[in-house]
């Protein structure tokens, strides 16, 4: 690998992706295409506000999801998405050490069911959520959390998603 001019690039040099999909092992795999879909709507999300990067998105399930919640919010019981911001500073968008968003694929198809919306939407609509969290998004307030929300349709409809309280196509 070379850089503009010719000279060779090690490997250090390469910046590492800004997004990343990961899973854990009692997890099965998203379509290419889902994946796709949602590294475009994160990447989207990414440059629009200051996420500390890189980000990973790990997807998992509900018992994983019981002791993360557990160990860091001191609540025993599963929830949908958790945002860890491992950068440590100010500056978000240039901070080494990122972010991780933690989905309960378990939360998502409950939630998708109840919702009446694809699957790939719900996980679309729950990462986003946690990306904003990264971001400096919160929920403390109605106001706030409408902030979020609509922000999160925003985003999905921009990606192509249908969104909440769209009208079916």
């Amino acid at each position: 690998m070379t850089r503009n001019g010719g000279t060779p690039m090690a490997t250090s040099d390469i910046p590492p992706p800004a997004f990343s999909i990961g899973r854990t092992a009692s997890t099965d795999p998203l379509a290419a295409a889902q994946e796709a879909c949602l590294v475009r709507l994160a990447t989207l999300t990414i440059a629009a506000h200051a996420v500390p990067r890189p980000v990973q998105l790990i997807l998992t399930d509900d018992g994983h999801m019981r002791q993360l919640n557990a160990t860091y919010r001191g609540v025993e019981a599963p929830t949908d998405v958790l945002s860890f911001d491992l950068s440590g500073g100010d500056d978000r968008a240039l901070a080494a050490g990122g972010g991780e968003v933690y989905v309960s694929l378990d939360r998502a198809a409950a939630q998708a069911a109840e919702q009446r919306v694809p699957l790939l939407e719900e996980l679309a609509r729950l990462m986003v959520h946690g990306l904003l969290h990264l971001a400096g998004f919160g929920h403390d307030t109605r106001a706030a959390l409408r902030e979020m929300e609509s922000e999160t349709e925003r985003l999905l409809a921009a990606a192509g998603l249908r969104g909440r309280g769209q009208a079916d196509p």
